[in-house]
Protein backbone atom coordinates (compact mmCIF):
# COMPACT_ATOMS: atom_id res chain seq x y z
CA UNK A 1 0.00 0.00 0.00
CA UNK A 2 2.93 2.34 0.74
CA UNK A 3 4.23 1.76 -2.79
CA UNK A 4 0.84 2.59 -4.22
CA UNK A 5 0.68 5.83 -2.33
CA UNK A 6 4.22 6.70 -3.36
CA UNK A 7 3.22 6.25 -7.01
CA UNK A 8 0.48 8.81 -6.63
CA UNK A 9 2.89 11.70 -6.59
CA UNK A 10 4.72 11.57 -3.26
CA UNK A 11 4.46 13.91 -0.31
CA UNK A 12 2.12 13.71 2.64
CA UNK A 13 -1.11 11.86 2.11
CA UNK A 14 -4.33 13.44 3.25
CA UNK A 15 -6.27 11.33 5.79
CA UNK A 16 -9.16 10.87 3.35
CA UNK A 17 -7.09 9.38 0.55
CA UNK A 18 -5.06 7.29 2.98
CA UNK A 19 -8.31 5.90 4.36
CA UNK A 20 -9.54 5.14 0.85
CA UNK A 21 -6.37 3.19 0.11
CA UNK A 22 -6.77 1.20 3.32
CA UNK A 23 -10.42 0.45 2.60
CA UNK A 24 -9.68 -0.74 -0.93
CA UNK A 25 -7.01 -3.09 0.42
CA UNK A 26 -9.05 -4.40 3.37
CA UNK A 27 -10.06 -8.00 2.63
CA UNK A 28 -12.50 -8.06 5.55
CA UNK A 29 -14.77 -5.57 3.76
CA UNK A 30 -17.39 -6.30 1.14
CA UNK A 31 -15.88 -6.29 -2.37
CA UNK A 32 -18.27 -3.59 -3.60
CA UNK A 33 -17.08 -1.21 -0.86
CA UNK A 34 -13.46 -1.93 -1.77
CA UNK A 35 -14.06 -1.22 -5.46
CA UNK A 36 -15.90 2.00 -4.61
CA UNK A 37 -12.99 3.16 -2.43
CA UNK A 38 -10.42 2.38 -5.13
CA UNK A 39 -12.51 4.16 -7.77
CA UNK A 40 -12.87 7.26 -5.59
CA UNK A 41 -9.13 7.26 -4.98
CA UNK A 42 -8.38 6.95 -8.70
CA UNK A 43 -10.38 10.11 -9.41
CA UNK A 44 -8.85 12.09 -6.53
CA UNK A 45 -6.29 14.71 -7.53
CA UNK A 46 -2.78 13.31 -7.40
CA UNK A 47 -3.81 9.72 -6.66
CA UNK A 48 -4.80 8.43 -10.06
CA UNK A 49 -2.06 5.82 -10.34
CA UNK A 50 -2.54 4.52 -6.81
CA UNK A 51 -6.26 4.10 -7.44
CA UNK A 52 -5.68 2.50 -10.83
CA UNK A 53 -3.27 0.00 -9.30
CA UNK A 54 -5.86 -0.94 -6.68
CA UNK A 55 -8.61 -1.26 -9.31
CA UNK A 56 -6.34 -3.52 -11.35
CA UNK A 57 -5.66 -5.69 -8.34
CA UNK A 58 -9.36 -5.92 -7.49
CA UNK A 59 -10.30 -6.77 -11.09
CA UNK A 60 -7.79 -9.64 -10.97
CA UNK A 61 -8.78 -10.83 -7.47
CA UNK A 62 -10.51 -14.21 -7.80
CA UNK A 63 -11.76 -14.03 -4.21
CA UNK A 64 -14.24 -11.31 -5.21
CA UNK A 65 -17.62 -11.96 -6.75
CA UNK A 66 -17.60 -11.87 -10.53
CA UNK A 67 -19.79 -8.77 -10.78
CA UNK A 68 -17.48 -6.93 -8.35
CA UNK A 69 -14.49 -7.69 -10.55
CA UNK A 70 -16.44 -6.40 -13.55
CA UNK A 71 -17.17 -3.17 -11.64
CA UNK A 72 -13.45 -2.75 -10.94
CA UNK A 73 -12.56 -3.27 -14.62
CA UNK A 74 -15.31 -0.86 -15.70
CA UNK A 75 -13.95 1.82 -13.35
CA UNK A 76 -10.39 1.14 -14.51
CA UNK A 77 -11.42 1.77 -18.14
CA UNK A 78 -12.58 5.24 -17.12
CA UNK A 79 -9.22 6.20 -15.57
CA UNK A 80 -7.06 8.29 -17.90
CA UNK A 81 -4.22 6.21 -19.27
CA UNK A 82 -5.81 2.89 -18.28
CA UNK A 83 -8.64 2.61 -20.77
CA UNK A 84 -7.10 -0.32 -22.60
CA UNK A 85 -6.27 -2.15 -19.36
CA UNK A 86 -9.88 -1.93 -18.30
CA UNK A 87 -11.21 -2.83 -21.74
CA UNK A 88 -8.97 -5.87 -21.97
CA UNK A 89 -10.31 -7.17 -18.67
CA UNK A 90 -13.92 -6.48 -19.62
CA UNK A 91 -13.43 -8.41 -22.85
CA UNK A 92 -11.77 -11.20 -20.90
CA UNK A 93 -14.65 -11.39 -18.43
CA UNK A 94 -17.36 -11.30 -21.09
CA UNK A 95 -15.78 -13.92 -23.36
CA UNK A 96 -16.59 -17.37 -21.95
CA UNK A 97 -13.93 -19.00 -24.16
CA UNK A 98 -11.20 -17.67 -21.86
CA UNK A 99 -12.14 -20.03 -19.03
CA UNK A 100 -12.05 -17.14 -16.55
CA UNK A 101 -15.28 -18.15 -14.85
CA UNK A 102 -15.96 -21.56 -13.28
CA UNK A 103 -17.61 -24.16 -15.48
CA UNK A 104 -21.41 -23.85 -15.24
CA UNK A 105 -22.97 -26.51 -13.06
CA UNK A 106 -25.17 -29.04 -14.78
CA UNK A 107 -28.82 -28.99 -13.97
CA UNK A 108 -29.93 -31.48 -11.33
CA UNK A 109 -33.11 -32.20 -13.24
CA UNK A 110 -33.45 -35.53 -15.04
CA UNK A 111 -32.00 -35.62 -18.55
CA UNK A 112 -35.44 -35.72 -20.13
CA UNK A 113 -36.26 -32.39 -18.46
CA UNK A 114 -32.93 -30.56 -18.82
CA UNK A 115 -30.55 -30.90 -21.73
CA UNK A 116 -28.45 -27.74 -21.41
CA UNK A 117 -26.03 -26.24 -18.94
CA UNK A 118 -26.89 -22.98 -17.23
CA UNK A 119 -24.23 -20.30 -16.82
CA UNK A 120 -24.40 -18.91 -13.31
CA UNK A 121 -21.95 -16.17 -14.31
CA UNK A 122 -24.22 -14.80 -17.02
CA UNK A 123 -25.01 -11.62 -15.09
CA UNK A 124 -21.31 -10.70 -14.83
CA UNK A 125 -20.63 -11.55 -18.47
CA UNK A 126 -23.51 -9.41 -19.76
CA UNK A 127 -22.50 -6.54 -17.49
CA UNK A 128 -18.92 -6.76 -18.78
CA UNK A 129 -20.05 -6.64 -22.41
CA UNK A 130 -22.43 -3.76 -21.69
CA UNK A 131 -19.63 -1.84 -19.94
CA UNK A 132 -17.39 -2.46 -22.96
CA UNK A 133 -19.87 -0.68 -25.25
CA UNK A 134 -19.25 2.51 -23.22
CA UNK A 135 -15.46 2.39 -23.74
CA UNK A 136 -14.18 4.48 -26.66
CA UNK A 137 -12.94 2.25 -29.44
CA UNK A 138 -14.64 -0.86 -28.06
CA UNK A 139 -18.34 -0.13 -28.68
CA UNK A 140 -18.65 -2.55 -31.59
CA UNK A 141 -16.76 -5.31 -29.78
CA UNK A 142 -19.11 -4.99 -26.80
CA UNK A 143 -22.17 -4.92 -29.07
CA UNK A 144 -20.96 -8.04 -30.89
CA UNK A 145 -20.62 -9.85 -27.54
CA UNK A 146 -24.12 -8.77 -26.49
CA UNK A 147 -25.56 -9.96 -29.80
CA UNK A 148 -23.82 -13.30 -29.32
CA UNK A 149 -25.15 -13.65 -25.79
CA UNK A 150 -28.74 -13.29 -27.01
CA UNK A 151 -28.28 -16.50 -29.01
CA UNK A 152 -26.35 -18.49 -26.38
CA UNK A 153 -28.53 -21.21 -24.89
CA UNK A 154 -25.93 -21.83 -22.16
CA UNK A 155 -27.02 -18.53 -20.63
CA UNK A 156 -30.14 -18.28 -18.49
CA UNK A 157 -32.94 -16.74 -20.52
CA UNK A 158 -33.08 -13.72 -18.21
CA UNK A 159 -29.47 -12.92 -19.14
CA UNK A 160 -30.23 -13.30 -22.84
CA UNK A 161 -33.06 -10.80 -22.38
CA UNK A 162 -30.69 -8.51 -20.43
CA UNK A 163 -28.19 -8.73 -23.29
CA UNK A 164 -30.86 -7.74 -25.81
CA UNK A 165 -31.90 -4.81 -23.61
CA UNK A 166 -28.28 -3.68 -23.30
CA UNK A 167 -27.84 -4.00 -27.07
CA UNK A 168 -30.90 -1.82 -27.63
CA UNK A 169 -29.22 0.78 -25.43
CA UNK A 170 -26.42 1.15 -27.99
CA UNK A 171 -27.61 3.80 -30.46
CA UNK A 172 -26.30 2.03 -33.56
CA UNK A 173 -27.90 -1.27 -32.53
CA UNK A 174 -31.21 -0.10 -31.08
CA UNK A 175 -33.34 -1.66 -33.80
CA UNK A 176 -31.64 -5.06 -33.68
CA UNK A 177 -31.91 -5.05 -29.88
CA UNK A 178 -35.61 -4.10 -30.08
CA UNK A 179 -36.26 -6.90 -32.58
CA UNK A 180 -34.63 -9.38 -30.22
CA UNK A 181 -36.70 -8.13 -27.27
CA UNK A 182 -39.90 -8.53 -29.31
CA UNK A 183 -38.85 -12.05 -30.28
CA UNK A 184 -38.18 -13.00 -26.67
CA UNK A 185 -41.49 -11.53 -25.49
CA UNK A 186 -43.34 -13.72 -28.03
CA UNK A 187 -41.35 -16.88 -27.32
CA UNK A 188 -43.63 -19.24 -25.37
CA UNK A 189 -40.66 -21.51 -24.62
CA UNK A 190 -39.27 -18.87 -22.28
CA UNK A 191 -40.34 -18.38 -18.67
CA UNK A 192 -43.23 -15.94 -18.48
CA UNK A 193 -41.29 -13.53 -16.28
CA UNK A 194 -38.47 -13.37 -18.84
CA UNK A 195 -41.03 -12.66 -21.56
CA UNK A 196 -42.60 -9.88 -19.50
CA UNK A 197 -39.15 -8.45 -18.77
CA UNK A 198 -38.47 -8.33 -22.51
CA UNK A 199 -41.81 -6.63 -23.25
CA UNK A 200 -41.20 -4.11 -20.46
CA UNK A 201 -37.74 -3.28 -21.85
CA UNK A 202 -39.22 -2.88 -25.33
CA UNK A 203 -41.92 -0.54 -24.03
CA UNK A 204 -39.17 1.54 -22.46
CA UNK A 205 -37.74 2.33 -25.90
CA UNK A 206 -39.63 5.43 -27.04
CA UNK A 207 -40.15 4.39 -30.63
CA UNK A 208 -41.28 0.90 -29.60
CA UNK A 209 -43.56 1.74 -26.70
CA UNK A 210 -46.74 0.74 -28.46
CA UNK A 211 -45.29 -2.59 -29.58
CA UNK A 212 -44.19 -3.25 -26.01
CA UNK A 213 -47.62 -2.24 -24.69
CA UNK A 214 -49.32 -4.61 -27.12
CA UNK A 215 -47.11 -7.47 -25.97
CA UNK A 216 -47.71 -6.63 -22.29
CA UNK A 217 -51.47 -6.62 -22.94
CA UNK A 218 -51.23 -10.00 -24.63
CA UNK A 219 -49.19 -11.45 -21.73
CA UNK A 220 -51.59 -10.06 -19.13
CA UNK A 221 -54.53 -11.72 -20.89
CA UNK A 222 -52.74 -15.04 -21.43
CA UNK A 223 -54.09 -17.71 -19.06
CA UNK A 224 -50.96 -19.78 -19.73
CA UNK A 225 -48.90 -17.12 -17.93
CA UNK A 226 -48.86 -17.54 -14.15
CA UNK A 227 -50.98 -15.00 -12.34
CA UNK A 228 -48.02 -13.42 -10.53
CA UNK A 229 -46.52 -12.61 -13.93
CA UNK A 230 -49.82 -11.31 -15.25
CA UNK A 231 -50.11 -8.91 -12.31
CA UNK A 232 -46.60 -7.64 -13.00
CA UNK A 233 -47.37 -7.19 -16.71
CA UNK A 234 -50.60 -5.31 -15.91
CA UNK A 235 -48.77 -3.07 -13.44
CA UNK A 236 -46.12 -2.21 -16.03
CA UNK A 237 -48.83 -1.60 -18.62
CA UNK A 238 -50.70 0.76 -16.30
CA UNK A 239 -47.51 2.82 -15.85
CA UNK A 240 -47.25 3.52 -19.60
CA UNK A 241 -48.65 6.78 -20.91
CA UNK A 242 -51.91 6.13 -22.69
CA UNK A 243 -52.38 2.65 -21.23
CA UNK A 244 -53.32 3.38 -17.63
CA UNK A 245 -56.96 2.43 -18.04
CA UNK A 246 -56.13 -0.82 -19.81
CA UNK A 247 -53.62 -1.82 -17.15
CA UNK A 248 -55.79 -0.94 -14.17
CA UNK A 249 -58.84 -2.69 -15.63
CA UNK A 250 -56.81 -5.86 -15.84
CA UNK A 251 -55.48 -5.43 -12.30
CA UNK A 252 -59.05 -5.13 -11.00
CA UNK A 253 -60.04 -8.28 -12.86
CA UNK A 254 -57.03 -10.20 -11.54
CA UNK A 255 -57.72 -9.08 -7.96
CA UNK A 256 -61.39 -10.04 -8.17
CA UNK A 257 -61.06 -13.43 -9.85
CA UNK A 258 -60.83 -16.32 -7.33
CA UNK A 259 -58.15 -18.92 -7.81
CA UNK A 260 -59.42 -22.30 -8.95
CA UNK A 261 -58.55 -25.07 -6.51
CA UNK A 262 -58.72 -28.30 -8.49
CA UNK A 263 -58.47 -31.60 -6.68
CA UNK A 264 -58.67 -35.13 -7.98
CA UNK A 265 -58.99 -38.18 -5.81
CA UNK A 266 -56.45 -40.11 -7.83
CA UNK A 267 -53.73 -37.43 -7.62
CA UNK A 268 -50.49 -38.43 -5.92
CA UNK A 269 -49.35 -36.67 -2.76
CA UNK A 270 -46.63 -34.87 -4.72
CA UNK A 271 -49.18 -33.62 -7.24
CA UNK A 272 -51.44 -32.37 -4.47
CA UNK A 273 -48.54 -30.50 -2.81
CA UNK A 274 -47.60 -28.95 -6.12
CA UNK A 275 -51.16 -27.73 -6.68
CA UNK A 276 -51.35 -26.35 -3.14
CA UNK A 277 -48.12 -24.41 -3.75
CA UNK A 278 -49.51 -23.08 -7.02
CA UNK A 279 -52.80 -22.04 -5.41
CA UNK A 280 -50.97 -20.30 -2.54
CA UNK A 281 -49.02 -18.07 -4.93
CA UNK A 282 -52.01 -17.45 -7.19
CA UNK A 283 -53.93 -16.19 -4.14
CA UNK A 284 -51.04 -13.92 -3.27
CA UNK A 285 -51.12 -12.37 -6.74
CA UNK A 286 -54.71 -11.21 -6.11
CA UNK A 287 -53.53 -9.25 -3.09
CA UNK A 288 -50.54 -7.91 -5.05
CA UNK A 289 -52.89 -6.65 -7.78
CA UNK A 290 -55.03 -4.80 -5.23
CA UNK A 291 -51.95 -3.29 -3.57
CA UNK A 292 -50.63 -2.14 -6.96
CA UNK A 293 -53.94 -0.34 -7.60
CA UNK A 294 -53.92 1.24 -4.13
CA UNK A 295 -50.52 2.80 -4.89
CA UNK A 296 -51.89 4.58 -8.00
CA UNK A 297 -53.29 8.04 -7.29
CA UNK A 298 -56.40 7.74 -9.44
CA UNK A 299 -57.19 4.20 -8.26
CA UNK A 300 -56.29 4.56 -4.62
CA UNK A 301 -59.81 3.96 -3.36
CA UNK A 302 -60.45 1.12 -5.82
CA UNK A 303 -57.38 -0.69 -4.51
CA UNK A 304 -58.36 -0.01 -0.90
CA UNK A 305 -61.86 -1.42 -1.46
CA UNK A 306 -60.35 -4.57 -2.99
CA UNK A 307 -57.89 -4.96 -0.11
CA UNK A 308 -60.71 -4.59 2.42
CA UNK A 309 -62.70 -7.29 0.63
CA UNK A 310 -59.72 -9.63 0.26
CA UNK A 311 -58.84 -9.34 3.97
CA UNK A 312 -61.99 -11.35 4.72
CA UNK A 313 -62.46 -13.18 1.43
CA UNK A 314 -63.12 -16.90 2.05
CA UNK A 315 -61.94 -17.74 -1.47
CA UNK A 316 -58.38 -16.95 -0.39
CA UNK A 317 -57.12 -20.30 0.79
CA UNK A 318 -54.55 -19.10 3.35
CA UNK A 319 -54.97 -16.62 6.20
CA UNK A 320 -51.53 -15.17 5.51
CA UNK A 321 -52.96 -13.45 2.44
CA UNK A 322 -55.84 -12.05 4.49
CA UNK A 323 -53.21 -10.54 6.74
CA UNK A 324 -51.17 -9.18 3.83
CA UNK A 325 -54.27 -7.49 2.42
CA UNK A 326 -55.07 -5.92 5.80
CA UNK A 327 -51.48 -4.74 6.19
CA UNK A 328 -51.73 -3.13 2.75
CA UNK A 329 -54.48 -0.88 4.13
CA UNK A 330 -52.14 0.31 6.90
CA UNK A 331 -50.03 1.98 4.19
CA UNK A 332 -53.01 4.14 3.16
CA UNK A 333 -53.58 7.03 5.58
CA UNK A 334 -57.29 7.36 4.82
CA UNK A 335 -57.91 3.61 5.19
CA UNK A 336 -55.58 2.96 8.12
CA UNK A 337 -58.31 2.62 10.71
CA UNK A 338 -60.03 -0.10 8.68
CA UNK A 339 -56.70 -1.87 8.16
CA UNK A 340 -55.85 -1.71 11.86
CA UNK A 341 -59.17 -3.27 12.83
CA UNK A 342 -58.65 -6.11 10.34
CA UNK A 343 -55.06 -6.70 11.44
CA UNK A 344 -56.15 -6.72 15.07
CA UNK A 345 -58.74 -9.40 14.38
CA UNK A 346 -56.20 -11.55 12.55
CA UNK A 347 -53.58 -11.20 15.30
CA UNK A 348 -56.14 -12.61 17.72
CA UNK A 349 -56.90 -15.50 15.35
CA UNK A 350 -55.05 -18.55 16.66
CA UNK A 351 -55.42 -20.35 13.31
CA UNK A 352 -52.84 -17.92 11.92
CA UNK A 353 -49.21 -18.89 12.55
CA UNK A 354 -47.77 -17.38 15.73
CA UNK A 355 -44.85 -15.91 13.79
CA UNK A 356 -47.23 -13.99 11.53
CA UNK A 357 -49.35 -12.83 14.46
CA UNK A 358 -46.28 -11.48 16.25
CA UNK A 359 -44.98 -9.83 13.08
CA UNK A 360 -48.32 -8.13 12.44
CA UNK A 361 -48.56 -6.79 16.00
CA UNK A 362 -45.00 -5.44 15.79
CA UNK A 363 -45.83 -3.74 12.50
CA UNK A 364 -49.01 -2.22 13.94
CA UNK A 365 -47.26 -0.58 16.89
CA UNK A 366 -44.97 1.18 14.46
CA UNK A 367 -47.81 2.77 12.45
CA UNK A 368 -48.93 6.29 13.34
CA UNK A 369 -52.28 6.24 15.09
CA UNK A 370 -52.14 2.50 15.76
CA UNK A 371 -49.60 2.36 18.59
CA UNK A 372 -52.11 1.84 21.40
CA UNK A 373 -53.78 -1.05 19.58
CA UNK A 374 -50.39 -2.55 18.77
CA UNK A 375 -49.36 -2.30 22.42
CA UNK A 376 -52.55 -4.07 23.53
CA UNK A 377 -51.93 -6.87 21.05
CA UNK A 378 -48.27 -7.32 22.02
CA UNK A 379 -49.27 -7.47 25.69
CA UNK A 380 -51.83 -10.14 24.87
CA UNK A 381 -49.30 -12.16 22.88
CA UNK A 382 -46.87 -12.06 25.80
CA UNK A 383 -49.46 -13.92 27.88
CA UNK A 384 -50.60 -16.21 25.03
CA UNK A 385 -49.48 -19.76 25.84
CA UNK A 386 -50.04 -20.89 22.25
CA UNK A 387 -46.88 -18.98 21.34
CA UNK A 388 -43.37 -20.26 21.98
CA UNK A 389 -41.41 -18.89 24.91
CA UNK A 390 -39.15 -17.01 22.50
CA UNK A 391 -42.13 -15.41 20.73
CA UNK A 392 -43.79 -14.37 23.99
CA UNK A 393 -40.71 -12.61 25.31
CA UNK A 394 -40.02 -11.07 21.90
CA UNK A 395 -43.54 -9.62 22.00
CA UNK A 396 -42.78 -7.90 25.30
CA UNK A 397 -39.40 -6.82 23.97
CA UNK A 398 -41.06 -5.29 20.90
CA UNK A 399 -43.38 -3.35 23.20
CA UNK A 400 -40.38 -2.04 25.17
CA UNK A 401 -38.65 -1.01 21.94
CA UNK A 402 -41.62 1.04 20.69
CA UNK A 403 -41.60 4.81 21.20
CA UNK A 404 -43.42 5.70 24.40
CA UNK A 405 -43.81 2.12 25.62
CA UNK A 406 -40.41 1.29 27.08
CA UNK A 407 -41.62 1.39 30.68
CA UNK A 408 -44.67 -0.72 29.87
CA UNK A 409 -42.60 -3.33 28.05
CA UNK A 410 -39.96 -3.44 30.76
CA UNK A 411 -42.66 -3.80 33.42
CA UNK A 412 -44.20 -6.67 31.46
CA UNK A 413 -40.86 -8.46 31.15
CA UNK A 414 -40.07 -7.90 34.82
CA UNK A 415 -43.45 -9.29 35.83
CA UNK A 416 -42.96 -12.44 33.75
CA UNK A 417 -39.44 -12.94 35.10
CA UNK A 418 -40.68 -12.64 38.71
CA UNK A 419 -43.67 -14.93 38.21
CA UNK A 420 -42.80 -17.99 40.32
CA UNK A 421 -45.68 -19.95 38.77
CA UNK A 422 -44.26 -19.51 35.25
CA UNK A 423 -41.98 -21.95 33.46
CA UNK A 424 -38.28 -21.41 34.25
CA UNK A 425 -37.46 -21.15 30.57
CA UNK A 426 -39.99 -18.33 30.12
CA UNK A 427 -38.70 -16.44 33.16
CA UNK A 428 -35.10 -16.75 32.02
CA UNK A 429 -35.93 -15.57 28.48
CA UNK A 430 -37.81 -12.60 29.93
CA UNK A 431 -34.76 -11.63 32.00
CA UNK A 432 -32.50 -11.96 28.97
CA UNK A 433 -34.84 -9.77 26.92
CA UNK A 434 -34.89 -7.21 29.74
CA UNK A 435 -31.09 -6.82 29.50
CA UNK A 436 -31.63 -5.55 25.92
CA UNK A 437 -33.97 -2.73 27.00
CA UNK A 438 -32.32 0.67 27.40
CA UNK A 439 -31.94 1.46 31.09
CA UNK A 440 -32.82 -2.05 32.26
CA UNK A 441 -29.65 -3.98 31.55
CA UNK A 442 -28.63 -4.14 35.20
CA UNK A 443 -32.10 -5.23 36.32
CA UNK A 444 -32.06 -8.04 33.77
CA UNK A 445 -28.53 -9.06 34.80
CA UNK A 446 -29.59 -9.23 38.45
CA UNK A 447 -32.44 -11.54 37.51
CA UNK A 448 -30.14 -13.83 35.48
CA UNK A 449 -27.74 -13.96 38.42
CA UNK A 450 -30.58 -14.86 40.77
CA UNK A 451 -31.79 -17.60 38.40
CA UNK A 452 -28.32 -19.12 38.17
CA UNK A 453 -28.27 -19.33 41.99
CA UNK A 454 -31.86 -20.54 42.37
CA UNK A 455 -31.88 -24.21 43.35
CA UNK A 456 -35.65 -24.44 42.70
CA UNK A 457 -35.06 -24.01 38.96
CA UNK A 458 -33.88 -26.80 36.70
CA UNK A 459 -30.13 -27.19 36.39
CA UNK A 460 -30.43 -26.54 32.66
CA UNK A 461 -32.10 -23.18 33.28
CA UNK A 462 -29.47 -22.26 35.88
CA UNK A 463 -26.56 -23.09 33.58
CA UNK A 464 -28.17 -21.28 30.65
CA UNK A 465 -28.87 -18.21 32.82
CA UNK A 466 -25.19 -18.07 33.79
CA UNK A 467 -24.11 -18.47 30.18
CA UNK A 468 -26.49 -15.69 29.07
CA UNK A 469 -25.10 -13.44 31.80
CA UNK A 470 -21.63 -13.77 30.25
CA UNK A 471 -23.01 -12.09 27.12
CA UNK A 472 -24.34 -9.04 28.98
CA UNK A 473 -21.99 -6.05 28.80
CA UNK A 474 -20.12 -5.66 32.08
CA UNK A 475 -21.14 -9.07 33.44
CA UNK A 476 -18.85 -11.46 31.61
CA UNK A 477 -16.68 -12.20 34.65
CA UNK A 478 -19.68 -12.66 36.95
CA UNK A 479 -21.27 -15.09 34.50
CA UNK A 480 -18.03 -17.05 34.18
CA UNK A 481 -17.75 -17.29 37.98
CA UNK A 482 -21.28 -18.70 38.11
CA UNK A 483 -20.46 -21.30 35.44
CA UNK A 484 -17.38 -22.38 37.44
CA UNK A 485 -19.46 -22.65 40.61
CA UNK A 486 -22.13 -24.73 38.83
CA UNK A 487 -19.52 -27.01 37.27
CA UNK A 488 -18.15 -27.70 40.77
CA UNK A 489 -21.56 -28.12 42.45
CA UNK A 490 -21.85 -31.78 43.46
CA UNK A 491 -25.56 -31.32 44.12
CA UNK A 492 -26.11 -31.04 40.37
CA UNK A 493 -26.41 -33.88 37.91
CA UNK A 494 -22.99 -34.66 36.39
CA UNK A 495 -24.30 -33.98 32.89
CA UNK A 496 -25.37 -30.46 33.89
CA UNK A 497 -21.97 -29.86 35.47
CA UNK A 498 -20.34 -30.92 32.20
CA UNK A 499 -22.62 -28.50 30.35
CA UNK A 500 -21.49 -25.63 32.60
CA UNK A 501 -17.82 -26.48 32.06
CA UNK A 502 -18.32 -26.78 28.32
CA UNK A 503 -19.98 -23.34 28.19
CA UNK A 504 -17.01 -21.96 30.11
CA UNK A 505 -14.71 -23.51 27.51
CA UNK A 506 -16.28 -21.31 24.84
CA UNK A 507 -15.02 -18.15 26.55
CA UNK A 508 -11.63 -16.58 25.89
CA UNK A 509 -9.58 -16.47 29.07
CA UNK A 510 -11.30 -19.40 30.76
CA UNK A 511 -10.46 -22.38 28.60
CA UNK A 512 -7.60 -23.71 30.72
CA UNK A 513 -9.88 -23.88 33.76
CA UNK A 514 -12.61 -25.45 31.61
CA UNK A 515 -10.20 -28.21 30.55
CA UNK A 516 -9.37 -28.93 34.21
CA UNK A 517 -13.07 -29.05 35.15
CA UNK A 518 -14.00 -31.32 32.24
CA UNK A 519 -11.07 -33.65 32.93
CA UNK A 520 -12.11 -33.96 36.56
CA UNK A 521 -15.72 -34.66 35.55
CA UNK A 522 -14.67 -37.71 33.53
CA UNK A 523 -14.74 -39.64 36.79
CA UNK A 524 -18.19 -38.34 37.74
CA UNK A 525 -20.18 -39.25 34.66
CA UNK A 526 -21.53 -42.62 33.56
CA UNK A 527 -19.06 -44.75 31.62
CA UNK A 528 -20.96 -44.45 28.33
CA UNK A 529 -20.78 -40.65 28.61
CA UNK A 530 -16.99 -40.53 29.17
CA UNK A 531 -16.07 -40.50 25.42
CA UNK A 532 -18.31 -37.47 24.95
CA UNK A 533 -16.57 -35.61 27.77
CA UNK A 534 -13.17 -36.51 26.26
CA UNK A 535 -14.34 -35.04 22.95
CA UNK A 536 -15.35 -31.83 24.77
CA UNK A 537 -11.89 -31.67 26.36
CA UNK A 538 -10.27 -31.99 22.92
CA UNK A 539 -12.62 -29.34 21.56
CA UNK A 540 -11.68 -26.85 24.30
CA UNK A 541 -7.95 -27.64 24.02
CA UNK A 542 -8.05 -26.91 20.31
CA UNK A 543 -9.82 -23.61 20.99
CA UNK A 544 -7.23 -22.82 23.68
CA UNK A 545 -4.37 -23.25 21.18
CA UNK A 546 -6.15 -20.95 18.73
CA UNK A 547 -6.64 -18.42 21.52
CA UNK A 548 -2.93 -18.56 22.39
CA UNK A 549 -2.01 -17.99 18.74
CA UNK A 550 -4.31 -14.98 18.55
CA UNK A 551 -2.78 -13.62 21.73
CA UNK A 552 0.78 -13.99 20.49
CA UNK A 553 -0.09 -12.36 17.15
CA UNK A 554 -1.66 -9.43 18.97
CA UNK A 555 1.34 -9.13 21.29
CA UNK A 556 -0.74 -9.94 24.33
CA UNK A 557 0.60 -11.55 27.46
CA UNK A 558 -0.47 -14.85 28.92
CA UNK A 559 -3.68 -16.78 28.53
CA UNK A 560 -5.37 -18.07 31.66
Amino acid sequence: MDDLMADSGGGDQSPDTADLARLADDRTLDGTERVRAAETLAFSDGHREAGAALLTRLADDTSLYNYQRVSAAKALARVAGHREDGAARLTHFADDTTGEWPTPRRSRLPKRLATTQRDGNGYARVRAAEALTAVDGHREAGAALLARFTEETSLDDRYRVAAAEALAGVAEHRESGAALLARFAKNTALDSHDRIGAAKALAGLGAHRETGATLLTRLTDDDAVDRTGRVWAATVLAALDGHREAGTARLVRLAETPTAKPSKRWWSKLRRLKEQHHTFHEDGSRVDAARALARMDDFHDVGAALLTRLATDPTLHDNSWHLRAAEGLLELADHRETGAALVSRLVRDTTLSSTQRLGAARKLIGVDGCQALGATLLTGLTHDTSLTVWERTRAAGALAAADGYREAGASLLTGVAHDATADGHLRRCAARELTRVDGYREAGAELLTAFADDATLSAHDRVTAAEELTRVDGHREAGAALLIRLAKDRALNSHDRVSAARQLGRMDGYRREAVQLLTGLCNAVDSEYVPWVHSYVDEVRKALEEEKNRGSQAGEGHVR
